[in-house]
């Protein structure tokens, strides 16, 4: 088969379709879009069955169809806060929206097909059940919607040894796993802390469970991540950010400050924690973790054995009647930094920091209504995922600087004040509430200073 079309996008997850769904609605191209799986969704289809966006689905997905209800839930670890869709409940949402987009006569979705290569324009793709070979000629441009595909246990190789008779199941599995008489768990990350808080929930004692945590890292309060009539709450997180960096002596005293104000926590107050993904829990789930006090800090796993758990800086004991969950999957892909606009090609990476969704369907309308690629890069910069707290002034300073930036654009305006997947979209409608006011004016009276002091640090080597 030989075909045509303007833009040939290389994967289905939710950058991938947030990215065609903000293009073809700025703009009017045919999009091909081809991935591996059978399913658009990406990731979300190997997902661990009770996992749940940890930010509110009110701002997560493709930009044309809302993800749920803008529902507050009223029960729960979640009372309280805008709605968080479950894993199920995401993959459903996916396939909605790719149908929407093939319904639009202007998207071809081929699921099952990889991307093989290309040249000139002439680029091969090849159907994965039939090794059938096809080419097609891009008018335009080829999409790498890959290049930050996350790692997750249901599919990444485990990455220490496996002694026989020892007991290890990946995160996917705990649910339908026997009993355990205790658990161990292996990660440092918010997967780790989902399957900690689910054998919580669902009976087991905190003093059944060893947690192996390679690092500590910091989680930020979920309150400060709620959209519409709770917006202030973000503008308060955001002032508590730029008045922290304002006043710092360096990122530790940052970090300090961060703590100080209820923005930020480490699991443990008491251990140094270095690591830093942007994720975040709710002072429910944050209490309930802190009940665990078995924690081993010995660096990763690199052998689990019927009697011993071998790690990079000793070793803990462990037993038959063990079963290990393994939640160290990378996560987040730490790909370096390369220009999202290139000669016929465009990568989709992060720009402004947390908001994937955001960030692809922004790289989208910029697409469609400019021409020049140092003026696109201009406006959507790649700036890569946060891993430990020396990336947070970078993270802070590229957004605070893009967010003027981008107001002074008067398109890039307009769409972003009505675009559902902008956590900031409701603060107009807000802007005479005290709450916001203070924040606004807090923000306002640091962000300046702030950037100023962390670029001095920058040039110091952080």
């Amino acid at each position: 088969m030989v075909a045509d079309t303007d833009y040939l996008v290389v994967g289905a997850g939710a950058t991938g379709l947030a990215f065609v769904d903000a293009l073809v609605a700025e703009s009017d191209v045919e999009v091909t879009v081809v991935d591996r799986q059978t399913a658009p969704g990406g990731h979300w289809l190997h997902a661990y069955p009770f996992v749940r966006l940890h930010t509110p689905s009110a701002y997560y997905g493709v930009n044309s169809l809302a993800l749920g209800e803008d529902r507050i839930d009223e029960a729960g670890e979640n009372a309280g806060y805008y709605e968080r869709a479950r894993g199920s409940e995401v993959r459903d949402y996916f396939a909605e929206a790719a149908e929407r987009l093939v319904q639009t006569g202007r998207v071809r979705l081929l699921m099952g097909y990889e991307h093989v290569g290309g040249a000139g324009g002439r680029e091969q793709i090849r159907e994965l059940g039939t090794g059938q070979p096809h080419e097609f000629v891009v008018r335009r441009k080829i999409v790498d919607a890959r290049y930050l595909e996350a790692s997750i246990p249901a599919t990444h190789p485990l990455p220490f040894e496996v002694a026989a008779g020892a007991r290890v199941v990946a995160v996917n599995d705990l649910p339908a796993a026997d009993v355990a008489l205790s658990y161990a768990v292996l990660g440092s990350g918010k997967t780790a802390a989902d399957a900690c808080t689910w054998l919580l929930e669902n009976g087991v004692e905190a003093d059944r469970i060893r947690w192996i945590r390679p690092r500590d890292a910091w989680f930020y309060d979920r309150r400060h991540w709620q959209p519409l009539d709770q917006v202030a709450a973000v503008m308060e997180g955001i002032s508590l950010d730029a008045e922290a960096a304002a006043s710092a002596t360096d990122i530790e005293d940052v970090f300090a400050r961060l703590e100080a104000s209820g923005r930020l926590a480490p699991i443990d107050p008491s251990s140094p924690a270095r690591m830093y993904r942007g994720t975040m829990l709710s002072a429910g789930e944050l209490a309930a973790l802190r009940e665990i006090e078995d924690v081993v800090r010995l660096g990763r796993v690199r052998r689990i054995e019927t009697d011993r758990i071998v790690l990079e800086q000793g070793e803990a004991p462990t037993g038959p009647n063990v079963l290990h969950v393994d939640c160290t999957a990378l996560g987040l892909n730490n790909a370096p930094a390369t220009p999202i606009f290139q000669p016929g090609r465009i990568v989709l990476q992060q720009v402004r920091y947390l908001s994937p969704c955001f960030n692809a369907a922004l790289i989208g309308f910029v697409e469609a209504h400019r021409d020049d690629d140092a003026d696109k890069n201009r406006l959507c910069p790649s700036t890569p995922y946060p891993s430990k707290i020396e990336d947070w002034p970078r993270l802070m300073c590229t957004t605070w600087k893009l967010e003027t930036q981008w107001l002074s654009e008067p398109d890039l305006a307009a769409w972003m004040a009505a675009s559902r997947l902008n956590l900031m979209r409701a603060l107009p409608d807000h802007a005479t509430e005290p709450a916001v006011q203070k924040a606004v004016k807090r923000y306002l009276t640091h962000a300046g200073p702030a950037i100023e002091r962390m670029s001095g640090w920058d040039r110091s080597g952080l």
